[in-house]
């Protein structure tokens, strides 16, 4: 099993504003993301705490999102001011093509008060599609230099599931290339979505920047005795590339050594999980937990003995880095990006999608080996905590910044070299 360099005692928890550094803003940033914590996943989460992270770093940062019902036009914590703005989605989890499209007029006139208002340096779009398509104004109008960040759906070819995806991909592609064409800097959430998005641009440079994880917010904790009980864990959202069909389906076989799965999320496909659990006669071992916030998740992370992610298509997942930080062994699909961040054999087992008999052999192959969950759980544990900061991905952003405003936007890079 490969060694981890271990790292340095973390300091005591402070906030973000006490880790900032002594120098004054440097940068105006706005960035743009039709779903923000609690909407959506990982791209959410990366939107926030990248751009809590370029705070402490002493930048001035906006951030443009869709709101809730009952949420706020604006609020503010930490140095950083969140806007929100209409859009009709589906699901908490899902916006859907109307949420989408929704979005977009109602964004779009927010995007031309809080420029003129605020006179920002750079704009940031997370997915090129449909945020992305507002960068046309940046570019058009305010002249501008923006940053697109792909993250999984707005690559074509990335998911096949949804009906409209494709056909929409179609139409749009001239518009997608273009705007990504112009953008001071493209970036791919891993290599594997790197490599689909030149499909599409052969001859774009792509930078790739990967997720962080919070180890405060998911800590390892010692795990309760459970006995011979092994107790499987499944968090993601309850969309059809989640594969959890296979899952479920192989569940009968492994609930009668006495194993029990939680699925915590939900999502579209909420009443079709729920259905396929009552037909296999699931109910006695399956857990569907729906719905837990962030706060509260590392409590399932750390009463499992086993994590699965069964995904047919997967950029990154975020919840892959949110078991290792509890040191929990995975079982995942060898699909997408999951095998830069899941090193197979020595944080867990990788297999192939779509396949249930796959998932048995793996659970089971982990769950008569105690020392290898626990070995493989430490290894993950290191893992996340050296490699995977938040820190590191906001400095990543930060350089392309002040790449993308050297070369774009000379007037922008003389004011900041004299803050």
């Amino acid at each position: 099993m490969k060694q981890v360099a271990s790292s340095a005692e973390r300091n005591d928890k402070v906030s973000h504003l006490d880790r900032r550094r002594p120098d004054p803003p440097r940068l105006r940033v706005l960035c743009l993301n039709y779903e923000y914590p609690p909407m959506g996943g990982g791209a959410g989460n990366a939107t926030q705490y990248t751009a809590l992270e370029l705070t402490r770093l002493g930048h001035t940062v906006h951030v443009l999102t869709a709101r809730l019902p009952g949420q706020s036009d604006v609020d503010t914590g930490d140095g950083l001011v969140v806007h929100r703005t209409f859009s009709r989605r589906i699901h908490l989890h899902q916006a859907g093509l109307i949420g989408a499209l929704t979005f977009l007029p109602s964004a779009f006139l927010r995007l031309r008060k809080l420029a003129k208002a605020h006179d920002y340096d750079i704009f940031h779009f997370y997915f090129g599609l449909p945020t992305g398509m507002l960068a046309l104004y940046v570019r058009w109008v305010l002249k501008k230099p923006y940053i697109i960040a792909l993250r999984g759906s707005d690559v074509p070819g990335y998911d096949n599931t949804r009906w409209y995806l494709r056909p929409l991909h179609g139409l749009l592609a001239p518009l997608n290339r273009y705007v990504w064409s112009r953008a001071a800097a493209v970036t791919a959430l891993s290599n594997n979505l790197r490599e689909l998005a030149l499909a599409t641009a052969p001859n774009l440079p792509i930078r790739v920047v990967g997720n962080g994880i919070d180890t405060e917010v998911f800590p390892r904790r010692p795990k309760p005795p459970t006995g011979k009980r092994i107790r499987l864990l499944c968090v993601c959202r309850l969309v059809r590339r989640k594969g959890l069909e296979y899952l479920l389906r192989a569940m009968p076989e492994l609930a009668r050594s006495g194993m029990t799965l939680d699925i915590v999320g939900t999502g579209e496909c909420s009443d079709e999980v729920e259905s396929l659990v009552e037909r296999l006669d699931l109910t006695e071992s399956v857990n569907l937990v729906g719905y837990v916030p962030r706060d509260g998740l590392a409590d399932y992370y750390n009463r499992a003995d086993i994590f699965i992610l069964p995904s047919t298509s997967e950029s990154f997942g975020q919840v892959l880095l949110e078991a290792m930080s509890c040191g929990l062994p995975v079982v995942a699909s060898r699909v997408g990006g999951v095998p830069e961040t899941l090193h197979d054999g020595d944080g867990g087992l990788l297999i192939d999608p779509a396949s249930s008999e796959s998932i048995v052999a793996a659970i089971r192959r982990l769950a008569s080996d105690p020392a290898a969950r626990t070995a493989m759980g430490a290894y993950n544990h290191e893992l996340a905590r050296n490699a995977f900061q938040w820190s590191g991905v906001a400095e990543k952003y930060e350089a392309l910044y002040l790449q993308c405003l050297g070369e774009s936007n000379p007037k922008a890079r003389a004011r900041l070299q004299q803050d």
